[in-house]
């Protein structure tokens, strides 16, 4: 196959800029902030395992605390019942039996006095707990949305240039003859180089030295004839007068 030394050039450069396009295309994917928030998934799973435990463990002390509160609430009222009673009652064995059921409801109001203290410290305690947990996921979702954000940001920008170096390539590509450029990307396509400079004896495709009868071969071709590297089957490109 022919084409002129100028569209063989003009290789090199779709070449750079497919080099250019595919590094930029590995950085978007290998951000910095990718890593740090993959990482992040797991202190994030168990911030918010711990916040959900905290909450069911603070509903269950408030819930706790709200039926013995109901339970005094209920004493409270049977032994004003009484001593109402006591107060209108005529009998004596009436007033006896009332006011045994006042020293029993004073000593259960005693108890659940008692049990209203240790859940009302079993509360706050879960309380901390809950507010801790809630700090810890909170600083874990800040974390993740900063880097996410970061991520945004670095992937914007490189979209930028991918878009400015896609533009570039398409005009360049244009430029190029149809055959020449179909065997160019199939080149590409299997092997990741289309085209490479060939400086002195050197492909930089493989970045080896051909062999003596190889460059003799090459360097007998016409200026206008596609010759290939040995290694990678990439075209090779002659700018000895480079």
């Amino acid at each position: 196959m022919k084409a002129s030394p100028r569209q063989q050039r003009l290789l090199l450069d779709l070449q750079d800029l497919d080099t250019a396009i595919a590094r930029l295309r590995r950085r978007r994917q290998t951000i910095p902030e990718r890593a740090e928030l993959d990482a992040l998934a797991d202190g994030a799973e168990a911030a918010k395992t711990r916040y959900m435990a905290a909450q069911r463990e603070l509903d269950a002390q408030r819930a706790e605390f709200d039926r013995i509160e109901a339970d005094v609430a209920l004493v409270s009222q049977r032994r004003v019942r009484d001593e109402q009673l006591i107060a209108a009652s005529t009998s004596s064995k009436e007033a006896q039996a009332l006011q045994g059921e006042l020293d029993a409801l004073a000593r259960r109001t005693a108890e659940l006095e008692d049990r209203q203290l240790e859940a009302l410290e079993l509360q706050e305690r879960a309380e901390r707990e809950f507010d801790a947990a809630a700090a810890q996921l909170g600083g874990v979702d800040a974390e993740r949305d900063g880097l996410r954000s970061r991520i945004a940001e670095a992937e914007a920008g490189i979209d930028r240039e991918l878009a400015a170096q896609t533009e570039e390539r398409a005009g360049l590509a244009a430029e190029v003859q149809r055959d020449l450029i179909g065997v160019y990307e199939d080149l590409r396509a299997r092997t990741g180089i289309g085209a490479a400079r060939l400086r002195g004896n050197v492909s930089e495709a493989s970045n080896m030295a051909l062999a003596p009868a190889e460059l003799s071969d090459i360097r007998a071709a016409a200026p206008d004839e596609l010759v290939f590297c040995p290694g990678t089957g990439a075209i090779l490109v002659r700018v000895e007068d480079e």
